[in-house]
């Protein structure tokens, strides 16, 4: 399996996020806050939106680092093309890949169950 995470598993254009926001079902736990839409592509897609709440910008970049990572080992999980919007909640403290990491397949295989039916 690719584990390269490409340019065409970026959500990059404003309209591919306010159509995940508009339509996307909500998921997440007390660290993050997950929006997830089915596309029409075989491949999903990843996006992520830190704002300056969540700290200076060492820190959010660290926070868009482990998470594509976490994503980069995960995304065959997820076995159709889904577009997924990953925002941090304020209680984020731990930015370890290995706890992202653990949360993230959870959340994951959930996104995975419900978009399927």
């Amino acid at each position: 399996m690719d584990q390269r995470f490409t340019r065409k598993e970026r959500l990059l254009k404003r309209k591919e996020f306010q159509r995940v926001f508009d339509q996307g079902k909500v998921y997440g736990n007390d660290q993050v806050k997950i929006y997830a839409l089915l596309n029409d592509d075989p491949v999903s897609r990843l996006g992520l939106v830190v704002g300056r709440k969540f700290g200076n910008a060492p820190r959010r970049n660290r926070f868009k680092r482990i998470f594509r990572e976490a994503y980069r080992l995960n995304k065959s999980l997820l076995g159709v093309g889904v577009d997924i919007i990953i925002i941090p909640r304020p209680g984020l403290t731990d930015l370890s890949l290995r706890a992202v990491e653990d949360e993230f397949k959870k959340i994951l295989s959930q996104i995975n169950e419900q978009l399927r039916k």
